[in-house]
This record gives structure tokens, sequence and C-alpha cells, in this order.
């Protein structure tokens, strides 16, 4: 007998729908201790500010009655949050950021929620310049430097690891470092805050590719399946947002975005 997809997800999302107006759950929301504006901004010192995700997840978790809250957790330990926090979803989330500590959790990822570049931008005035001339490599403590890691575990490269993008965007600006890997909606917003708009790009040279930001849980798919439907269904609102929050999104390049990397 062949079953129905949707119905099965509908009937999964129901009862778990009926489970938690029974038992007034609360759920936990695991996020960066970090301000990553426009994306996101929990930093534990100003406090959970307006944001994409913040705006994004709250009207998903509030459509559907939830109970929520979402708590900063330092990045270092991201990939203990599951096993030492007791968090019930994770944001953001991919499945190649996990070591092998985490590796043989049942994680429950859901569709892609943005799709981003992950590269190196530098002062456009030092382009062109190839991988080997970086020296020096910018990135939030506790970021995980995917694509340039042979370079740092060889020495090659020394990572400046700072609290806050503005403080990387400065180092840049300053010639400090030469280059960082976060995220380019990230650096324009912190460059207008400077009134420095443009002066650093993408360096197009060096191997550049798109991740996907998911949300995740080890104990709840089916708020998950709910997740993906709502995806779906509010596609205008996803859309209206990433507008409000000025959030351009990287040309996918592969469809199968949850094996991509953070850079």
């Amino acid at each position: 007998m062949k079953i129905n997809r949707k119905l099965l997800v509908c009937f999964w999302a129901s009862m778990v729908f009926c489970f938690f107006r029974g038992e007034a759950k609360t759920f936990i929301i695991g996020v960066e201790d970090v301000s990553y504006y426009p994306i996101y901004d929990f930093s534990s010192t100003r406090g959970h500010q307006p944001s994409f995700t913040k705006e994004l997840l709250s009207t998903f978790f509030d459509t559907h009655k939830y109970s929520y809250r979402f708590i900063a957790l330092p990045i270092k330990r991201f990939n203990q949050w599951y096993i030492d926090e007791g968090i019930d979803f994770k944001f953001p989330d991919n499945v190649r950021w996990q070591q092998e500590t985490d590796k043989g959790l049942d994680i429950t990822f859901s569709d892609p929620v943005l799709t981003l570049m992950s590269g190196v931008y530098m002062l456009k005035s030092r382009l062109p310049m190839q991988r080997d001339e970086v020296k020096s490599l910018g990135t939030i403590l506790g970021f995980q430097p995917t694509l340039w890691l042979d370079k740092v575990n060889a020495k090659e490269v020394t990572l400046q690891e700072e609290s806050s993008p503005l403080s990387i965007v400065k180092h840049l600006l300053h010639g400090n470092i030469d280059a960082t890997n976060i995220d380019g909606n990230v650096i324009r917003h912190n460059l207008a805050s400077l009134k420095r708009s443009g002066e650093l790009v993408l360096n197009k040279a060096i191997h550049h590719e798109t991740y996907a930001y998911h949300f995740s849980t080890i104990k709840y798919p089916g708020v998950i399946a709910q997740f993906n439907v709502f995806l779906k269904t509010h596609a205008a609102l996803v859309r209206a947002l990433k507008q409000k929050y000025q959030i351009t999104e990287a040309i996918t390049l592969s469809d199968s975005s949850s094996n991509q990397t953070e850079g």
C-alpha cells in the first residue's frame, strides 16, 4: 500500500500540535551569541535585537501558537549545544559543520532558509590577490573557516578571531589583516555604518561556493516538517523579510546546499 507522503507529514504535524497544546511546552531555540546583523543579532551584551532570523522564527512559532524562547550560546561550543545545553532547536545549522562528537546524533535539518556565499572578502584596492598571498584571515571567534583549514593547520595563514564583525571590518579597512570569511551581507551592513560602502568586496579569484542556513532539531522532527511547509506557504513573507533586512542571497551553485560549507 502506497502512503501519501503529504498526508503523513500533515498527520505528524497535527499530532505535534495536539501534544504541545496539552503539555504547554516552551521550546528552547539555541542561537549564536554574536551580533551578526542583518541575519541575526543575539549578542548577550546587546540583548536580542530585531533581525531576519528573529522575525522569521518568531512568526513561525507565533503562527502555530507555540511557546518559545531564544537562548544565546557560545559559538566555541556550537557542536556541543545539543549534548550539553538541552536545547530543542538550533539556528543556523548545516550538516557540514558537524564534528566527530556530534556526527552520531540524529539531527533533522529543515529545507534551506538562506543560501549564502562562502568566500573571502578584502579591500577592493588589494585585488587581484591569489590564495597563496593571503597570510591573515579575520573571522568570528568560534567560526569554522572550512575553506581555509588546510592553510591554517599548515601555519600558512594566521587567524585573527574577533567577537564582532565590526572589529573585523575595521581591521580590514586599516590593512591589519588580508581578508575575512564573514558573510557579505554582514560586511555591507557594517561598511554602511562606517560610511565606507563598497570598499570591501568578494575576491572571485579565490575559490568560493554557496552554502545554506538550516533550522535543526533532534527531538521534534514534526515541528521541522511544519517549518518546511511554513517556508513554502509563507514564501512572500520570507521574500519581504529579506528585502526588509537587505539580505542578498548567493546564486545557488548546487542543488544539494546542505552538503556545502561555510567559509
